[in-house]
Formats: C-alpha cells, structure tokens, sequence
C-alpha cells in the first residue's frame, strides 16, 4: 500500500444544479445499456467518446460529484474550454475550466448536454500508467440504476423509470445485503461501523468511492479525534498520489469494519494526516474504496437512495498491501518504465539499495512495457517472493534482488 494510490474522489467540479437542469440519459429502445470494463489499478475503464472523438477511456468513479475531462485531451479533442474555477481533490486543489454542452456517448446510451470539467489529469495517468481521458460520476449514476459486476467485469444501466429485468444472475444473492444512501456534495454515503483494536465500535457515514484503488480510509478529522493511530499496533509511512498532488498518510489495519450485515476482516486502512486535499465530505469518517469494492456486485440505485452489495468470489480474499517498499510513476517520456518516487524506511527496497530518481527497467527480465504498472505493483503485493529488478540510476544499469515480505 505504499505504492502510489489514487483517492480521485473530489468535490464540486461543477455547480451541482446547472448540471442537473441541463443534461439528460438517452437509452436505446430496451432501455438498458450493458457494457464490459476493464478494472485497470481498481479503476473502471471503459471505452467511449466525447461527441464524434475517436475511442477515449472513461472512468466511472462515484467519487466524482460531475463528470470531467482531461485539459490536455480537451485541446487535443478541440474542445471549446471556458474560464474555470477549482476542483478539490485527494491532493488538494487544482484549476478547473469548463466545456459546456457536451456530450458523453458509452455503449448503448448517451450523456447529452452534460457540462464538463476540465481539470489536469495527466500526473495521475502517469501514476496508473494508462490516460484518463473522461471521468464520470454523479452525472450518470444519478439518473439511472447501474449494477457494477466485478467478477464479471461488466457494467449494466437501467432506466429507473421501467421496470428493471433481471439482473444475470436472477434475484439478488441470499448473502446481498440493501443499504440507505445519503448524499453529501453528490456524491453517495453509508453507514459503516469501525473496528478498532482495543475501542469500541464506532460508526460514521462513508463515501462509496469507485475511483479509489485503495481499500478504506480514515478521513484525518476521524483519525484524530478518536485517536485511530494509538489503538493500531504497526503503521508505516506512505506518499499517496491524486487529483491535487501527493500527501502523506500512515497505513495499518483495523480489526474490521462493518456494513449492515457484512463484515470486511483486517482492511488495510489508510489513516489520513491533515493535508489540503479531501477523501470525503467534512464531518463525515472515511471512504470505502475499490479494493473493497470490487470484492461485489455492487448496485447503485440513486434515484431510490439505496445500495446493494452482492459478495462475489473475491470476497474472502484477504486484503494485502505493497510489500517491496516502492512508491513509482511512468516516466513522463512514454518509455514505460517506472521511475521510483520515494522508498520506505527498512523495507526491502530500501535494503536493496533502491533509491528515489531509480528507473526501475524491467523485472525478471521481462520490461515494463509489456508488464504493465498495475500488474507490477500487483507482483509486489505477494509475501516471500523474489524478483529480479533492472534498475538504472543515470547512465549506469544493475541487476538488483528485491524480496518481499509483509510490512503491516
């Protein structure tokens, strides 16, 4: 977990009411669009365009109160940007524009008259190594039921206003469990109760946050008024990456958090530290992230203020974090390889003598390029196991061994 995360969750990209009173969901006759995705570093990619553009990748995160554009994709795309504002973001804060009146098309329904906000998102594509061109969050699941099946890796949409047909796998699973939603900012809340070693359960309202690779995160007013860091037996540093920047956060565990009738054992959590960026509303305690989530069929249905969780298969997988103390990014010049940004203290990375500026060039002779960054840091999540790095620092290239092993 010390890797570089993503919490993309961010508030208020555009005034909430222009947004509503503008735009609509076109569905095709059957009133129902189904679409595959492919979860990429826990994101839901998936392919479609703005207007006539060619193929984009959009990503579906209900961490996001709107639906943006990536400022560099908007020029390339020519896409008309007017004067902007702000977006707050797990970071902090960027500069925002605006495109108004666009139109978002996925398989099977479009988005039309949706205004977009244009913010940098080029840092972060180089934090998960595939571009973000298009994210959509509130704008769409606002206006229809969308079911997320993990384990088969498709998307349904429903329009809310026939009736919905079966979902593929018939009636929801005895094990389902239907939770309320409430609504902060746009974006969608639940009830859970935390865990911690030693307390007494707590409960608070946290954001369902698709667009964040990470577990679950405590927001840094929780940490501190409850004193989460004392009741923990090991944390360790981390620097985390999103839409703002990077902070710093400590990451362990809780004995376990709970949702209605579900129980997630030994979570890695993220504790935030006070910074300016956000992962949930104030005064509210947390986000449930993807790496919770994708253990789900997860179905939102806004328009009825309500979840449904459906445990798939992953869903008694434990839950593990980076163990080779390394936090990278692309290289920014499309080599594909990855550039070490920052190591943990007594890790095996650090023991290896790997250091931030390291280009890491290839693992177990195969280059990243053909690995991918996720698939790289998904190796580096598995305990006792031995890789072989091709790590250059300037012109000089070496073959470094890195062994794994549990650092929380």
């Amino acid at each position: 977990m010390r890797r570089l995360l993503l919490l993309l969750a961010w508030l208020a990209l555009l005034p909430p009411e222009r947004a509503a009173a503008e735009a609509r969901l076109v569905f095709g006759s059957s009133g129902v669009a189904e679409f595959p995705f492919d979860l990429h570093n826990n994101h839901i990619n998936v392919r479609g365009r703005i207007g006539d553009s060619d193929s984009l990748w959009i990503v579906l995160d209900s961490g996001a109160s709107g639906a943006s554009v990536s400022a560099s994709r908007a020029r390339s795309l020519g896409l008309a940007i007017q004067g902007g504002g702000t977006a707050q973001g797990a970071g902090g804060s960027v500069e925002s524009g605006r495109v108004p009146n666009a139109t978002i098309r996925l398989p099977g329904l479009e988005l039309v008259g949706q205004d977009l906000s244009s913010i940098p998102l080029d840092g972060v594509a180089l934090q998960t190594g595939r571009p973000m061109d298009v994210i959509v969050g509130h704008a769409l699941l606002d206006r229809a039921v969308v079911e997320i099946d993990y384990a088969a890796r498709k998307v349904r949409v429903f329009d809310p206003s026939r009736p919905r047909p079966d979902s593929p796998a018939g009636h929801a699973a005895p094990a389902s469990v239907t939770l309320p939603l409430a609504f902060h900012q746009d974006l969608p809340y639940v009830k859970a109760t935390v865990e911690l070693p030693g307390r007494s359960p707590i409960e608070g309202q946290f954001v369902l946050d698709t667009g964040a690779a990470t577990a679950f995160t405590l927001a840094a007013e929780f940490v501190q008024d409850h004193q989460a860091l004392d009741a923990v037996p090991r944390t360790i540093r981390t620097r985390m990456g999103g839409v703002g920047g990077m902070t710093e956060n400590r990451v362990g565990r809780i004995d376990r958090l709970r949702l209605g009738a579900l129980t997630i054992e030994k979570p890695v959590t993220v504790f935030r530290l006070p910074s300016p960026g956000r992962i949930s509303a104030p005064g509210t305690a947390g986000n449930i992230g993807a790496e919770i989530l994708r253990r789900f069929r997860v179905t939102f249905d806004y328009p009825r203020h309500r979840v449904t969780f459906e445990p798939n298969a992953a869903f008694t997988e434990p839950y593990e974090a980076d163990m080779s103390g390394l936090v990278t990014q692309v290289l920014p010049d499309s080599a594909r390889a990855l550039q070490v940004m920052w190591t943990q203290d007594g890790s095996p990375a650090a023991e290896a003598g790997i250091a931030a500026g390291d280009v890491i060039e290839a693992v177990d002779g195969h280059p990243v390029a053909e690995l991918e960054p996720p698939a790289i840091r998904e190796m580096f999540r598995r305990p006792d196991s031995t890789y072989t790095l091709t790590v250059r620092r300037g012109s000089e290239r070496r073959e470094v061994k890195l062994t794994t092993r549990r650092l929380i």
